[in-house]
């Protein structure tokens, strides 16, 4: 249970609650619900999500409209790739677009939000993590990305090389990093869906 425990004291730290039914209305749960996943002995990830969108925000604003990003329920693998068969938006997030703008400084119309499956980014992103990707980025530079190679949808860093070469990096040193041309960029079997801009994960 102590895992449990570690893992309840983080919800409260990151939405500011100390008491379990301060802690439900905040998450959008019922206090059995959480009773729920004591005897099971873990809290699933979605009410991570759920906190750390809420530690994320800026003060609530009542005259201030909240901007819904899509969440998509498909993964981008940090590890080996992954088969996409399909990228419906199942439902959707709000962030204050105060903190989209000067914190992150992206336009909400070109982002969303997945999340990240696989070691190979760690301990930059963890398995689970909720990425933000910019689909509205100006020029190729060095930074982490989705992609979408053969078929897989990925989560890599890239660095740009001489000659027009793209070395294609995990942040996990057991994963070998591999090269593609930048002309192949956005073909038939590569394509660069966007850039990663934000993270949030439980630590």
């Amino acid at each position: 249970m102590e895992e449990f425990e570690k893992q309840l004291e983080a919800l409260f730290e990151a939405t500011k609650t100390i008491k379990i039914n301060e802690l439900s209305k905040a998450i959008d749960v019922s206090p059995s619900t959480i009773r729920t996943w004591r005897g099971r002995n873990k809290i699933p990830e979605s009410a991570f999500r759920k906190a750390e969108q809420i530690r994320q925000n800026v003060p609530e604003n009542k005259t201030d409209k909240r901007i819904n990003l899509p969440f998509y329920e498909v993964s981008a693998s940090a590890g080996d790739g992954r088969l996409v068969e399909a990228e419906e938006q199942t439902h959707l997030i709000s962030f204050a677009p105060e903190w989209l703008d000067k914190e992150i400084g992206v336009n909400p119309k070109e982002v969303f939000l997945m999340l990240v499956e696989g070691d190979s980014m760690y301990p930059t992103l963890k398995n689970g993590a909720m990425i933000m990707v910019n689909k509205d980025f100006s020029g190729l530079s060095d930074g982490i990305y989705v992609m979408r190679h053969e078929h897989n949808l990925l989560v890599k860093r890239l660095q740009l090389l001489p000659g027009g070469i793209i070395k294609v990096k995990s942040d996990n040193d057991m994963y070998e990093p591999w090269e593609i041309n930048k002309e192949n960029l956005n073909g038939t079997d590569i394509e660069l869906i966007g850039r990663v801009v934000w993270s949030g994960q439980r630590m």
